[in-house]
């Protein structure tokens, strides 16, 4: 959360604090789209057509002797809602990560409603209790959690740092004083805020970690995720995520319609585009002409026995990984320790220029399919060096419906060395707002250079 809305957010709490004709406490359910559905115990208090809340936080000392920037009164979480005609009250929603807009209805001791923006848009459901007492043994989890941490992270020794210290220490102080949900999530996420490594995030789910794993190979994220736009002889494809058997069906429709334009210069803007999965393959093979080396992951199979990175030329005794599924991948990077990944041409196969366009959002898987493109030779990066947010996650499950996903492979390039951290370097620096008319003006000085090749 920005200061400024934390500021926001003080100023209601402090208005929650008085002049209330009625008080009740609520036990409130947020079916969050990012953090799984949130058990939270809420003080709700009526005056005339107004209705304000605040959670009870249990943590909240901990929590707000946080170091970043933000600052926590009383609560982690407030509204402020205003009676409509209908019986119904629509207002605002402050919770770290943005503003919502929320709509509530109360029907004797049942609450249903829906905020709209932030982590915690989805429905909202709750009912009237008397009492509140910590919901689950969050206690209890935490040692789950750290089971799981160290005997599945990609390297124990990153375990022993000061930063992960740090966080371990007062994430350990949040669950011991930890009353719901929100106590846990939110000061988990607060706690972690710039870690000493990337991947690492805890939410709640109805599903279990294998059951969730079923279906990540035929995910669907439902929307336009790579389109293709042409400008004279240029083709442009845009890739919002990594993510989704359909984008991995739109990159390779793209590339056919790119074939049959007869493009000589192709722009791939990954700018904003934070990573996913496997969308990776298509977009590289159908550019390159042989296949290519990239990198390769190293998992705690290697780092519990070896104190170095491996010599490329023992990475390349490994055998090319050829799974290319997410959860063959879980399995295959944490059973093997050195994980290959080679990348073989596909048709149809653009043979023109290529330029990526990239930033520092520009993360994770995304950052693979980058570093691949650049180690070919056949693409000149243009904006802003990557994230470097190069490690790959796996989910677990620790108790009370909580997973978490933490990063079991940590990956190196053969060109570039280490991704994470790092992040993959271009080949022209420019403001990336400006990226793509530095690569339509490199393509138009290739082609004036070369006006028999048009």
């Amino acid at each position: 959360m920005t200061k400024n809305l934390f500021a926001a957010a003080c100023l209601l709490v402090a208005a929650c604090s008085s002049a209330a004709n009625a008080s009740d406490l609520w036990h409130v359910t947020f079916e969050s789209n990012w953090l799984g559905p949130m058990e939270a115990f809420v003080d709700i208090r009526q005056d005339a057509d107004q209705l304000r809340g605040v959670s009870q936080s249990g943590a909240v000392s901990v929590i707000q002797g946080l170091p970043g920037d933000h600052t926590v009164d009383d609560g982690l979480m407030v509204f402020e809602a205003t009676a409509n005609p209908d019986g119904s009250f629509s207002g605002s929603f402050l919770a770290p990560w943005r503003e919502g807009e929320l709509q509530l209805t109360i029907d004797g001791d049942v609450l249903n409603g829906s905020v709209e923006g932030g982590a915690f848009a989805g429905s909202v459901t709750g009912k009237r209790v008397q009492t509140s007492g910590a919901i689950r043994d969050y206690e209890a989890i935490l040692g789950t959690f750290d089971q799981v941490v160290k005997s599945k992270v990609f390297s124990p020794d990153d375990l022993q740092r000061r930063g992960y210290l740090e966080f371990r220490r007062s994430f350990g102080e949040i669950a011991e004083s930890a009353s719901d949900d929100l106590d846990l999530l939110l000061g988990f996420h607060l706690a972690w805020n710039d870690g000493p490594f990337s991947h690492f995030q805890l939410r709640r789910s109805h599903q279990s970690a294998e059951e969730m794993f079923t279906y990540f190979d035929s995910y669907r994220v439902g929307f336009e995720a790579a389109t293709a736009e042409f400008d004279n002889r240029t083709a442009i494809l845009t890739v919002r995520t990594m993510m989704g058997a359909d984008t991995i069906e739109q990159i390779e429709a793209a590339y056919r319609e790119i074939a049959e334009q007869d493009a000589d210069a192709l722009v791939i803007d990954l700018r904003g585009n934070s990573g996913g999965a496997f969308a990776v393959k298509p977009l590289v093979e159908h550019v390159i002409d042989e296949p290519v080396d990239a990198g390769y992951f190293l998992s705690q199979v290697w780092n519990r026995n070896n104190e170095r990175v491996p010599t490329n030329e023992e990475a390349l005794a490994a055998p090319a990984w050829t799974g290319w599924s997410i959860i063959s991948f879980w399995n295959d990077v944490q059973e093997l320790g050195i994980l290959r990944v080679q990348f073989t041409p596909q048709q149809p196969n653009f043979d023109g220029d290529v330029y990526i366009l990239v930033d520092e959002t520009s993360a994770s898987a995304t950052e693979l399919a980058v570093d691949a493109l650049r180690a070919s030779g056949v693409a000149t990066l243009v904006g802003r060096n990557t994230a470097g947010e190069m490690l790959s996650q796996s989910m677990f499950d620790v108790g009370g419906g909580f997973l978490i996903s933490l990063p079991v492979a940590d990956y190196y390039s053969f060109k570039h060395g280490r991704i994470e951290g790092n992040g993959v370097p271009v080949d022209v620096e420019t403001d990336p707002a400006s990226a793509l008319d530095v690569a339509r003006e490199l393509i138009e000085a290739r082609r004036a250079a070369s006006p028999a090749d048009r």
